[in-house]
């Protein structure tokens, strides 16, 4: 395996990872704001795409609001693989998520992050931040029994 040219920089974007998903569970929307970089775009898959600030903000004020059908959350990413390129880098996780929806109550929710980051002074920000659901499972039945709820 290639060795890591810049481990200050994996290292930072890693933690900028582990920022957003401990400020995702504590419903910190002022702490999620400070990683995002003005141009970003998240898509969440069936929980929606928003483009730009504006429109992020707005689904994250919503979902810490409880406006979402998203009553709360826990974060758990693992396996990292981070690539930096100068001022940009690319991040990849497993994510397990430990869910409670409106209609649905307790959920697994598995799947992947890809998330883009960029680099502005000392502060790495996230770009773009994709999540591809594997298994969206209530609680009970798990993912053998129903892979996709939805």
């Amino acid at each position: 395996m290639k060795e890591i040219d810049n481990p200050t920089a994996v290292l930072s974007v890693s933690n900028v990872m582990s920022a957003y998903a401990r400020r995702m569970d504590k419903h910190d929307l002022d702490g999620l704001l400070e990683l995002l970089h003005e141009d970003c775009a998240i898509d969440y898959g069936d929980f929606g795409y928003y483009d730009g600030k504006e429109e992020v903000t707005e689904f994250l004020e919503g979902y810490i609001e409880g406006e979402t059908g998203i009553v709360d959350s826990i974060h758990l990413t693992a396996n990292p693989h981070i690539e930096v390129d100068g001022d940009t880098a690319t991040g990849r996780w497993h994510y397990l998520g430990l869910d409670t929806l409106e209609d649905m109550g307790a959920v697994w929710l598995v799947g992947f992050y890809t998330v883009e980051f960029g680099r502005e002074g000392d502060d790495w920000l996230i770009t773009e931040l994709t999540y591809d659901a594997k298994y969206f499972s209530p609680y009970d039945d798990g993912w053998a029994e129903e892979p996709m709820a939805i």
